[in-house]
């Protein structure tokens, strides 16, 4: 897949390393400054709240436990290969009750240093590749999902008392959305950063990242007909996204503060 093959550059440095304001242009009838902060906070929640998905599913995959006792094999890969080139296990794709299709890629690693299956007395780190993509239809929205991310987590050695997440990614999403009375079709390019999102052990007790940020870098355009033709907004925001052991998650999109139901994905703003 080449959208896949793309993004295997990041991969090594996230080994290596495993260690705005809005800006518009062309105002438009129809589409507001607000609006589109709004657009910007409602996807960006929603990749969040995937992200969080795709490290807990990636978890369960491996088979880490849910508690502090270290992981005992690598059963749970299942009909993952090992692929000798690229020294991770290529996992088969697999098709969410919502239609979206998931990619992933699984290493392991000691000291940096790519290992074959997992050890328990030296495994220190894990690296995770997830790639998604489909169309997904909820009230007032249809959107076309492209997303990409590349994890390492640490803190594996031994009895855990916590997991670090770090990682990397970039989204394509196409939308067309009917709210605040106006339909528009939209596109948001964004560059995303997650930022030692920790998670505490056992998870039954911790089930929300503890601390940490997801960041999204976004350029967004918006385009909604007028009696004449069409005309469009675009722009630039930064998403910011604090976890503080809770349910809710603090949000920033340039200056509008908002908060984040990391169940239900309900998002409120000022």
């Amino acid at each position: 897949m080449r959208y896949r093959n793309s993004t295997r550059l990041l991969f090594t440095a996230l080994v290596v390393g495993a260690a705005a304001c809005a800006d518009s242009t062309a105002p438009a009838a129809g589409v507001t400054e607000a609006m589109l902060t709004r657009d910007v906070a409602r996807d960006a929640a929603d990749a969040t709240v995937r992200d969080l998905s795709y490290m807990g599913g990636m978890e369960v995959l491996v088979g880490m436990p849910l508690t502090s006792s270290p992981m005992s094999s690598t059963s749970g890969l299942g009909n993952c290969t090992w692929n000798n080139a690229g020294r991770v296990f290529d996992c088969p794709d697999i098709t969410g009750p919502d239609g979206l299709t998931l990619s992933r890629m699984i290493g392991f690693y000691s000291g940096g240093t790519s290992q074959q299956s997992y050890d328990a007395l030296t495994t220190d780190s894990l690296f995770f590749g997830a790639w998604l993509s489909g169309t997904i239809t909820e009230t007032g929205r249809t959107a076309w999902l492209k997303h990409a991310r590349l994890y390492m987590v640490t803190g594996l050695t031994g009895s855990e008392t916590a997991r670090t997440w770090r990682g990397e990614g970039s989204r394509d999403d196409s939308a067309h959305v009917n709210t605040d009375d106006v339909v528009r079709t939209m596109h948001i390019a964004s560059e995303d950063v997650t930022s030692n999102v920790v998670y505490k052990l056992p998870r039954a007790d911790f089930p929300f990242p503890q601390s940490g940020t997801i960041t999204h870098d976004v350029t967004v355009s918006e385009t909604t007909p007028n009696g004449t033709g069409a005309t469009s907004r675009s722009g630039t925001r930064h998403v910011v996204v604090v976890f503080n052991g809770t349910r809710t998650a603090a949000v920033t999109v340039g200056s509008t503060a908002c908060s984040l139901d990391l169940v239900t994905r309900a998002l409120s703003c000022q």
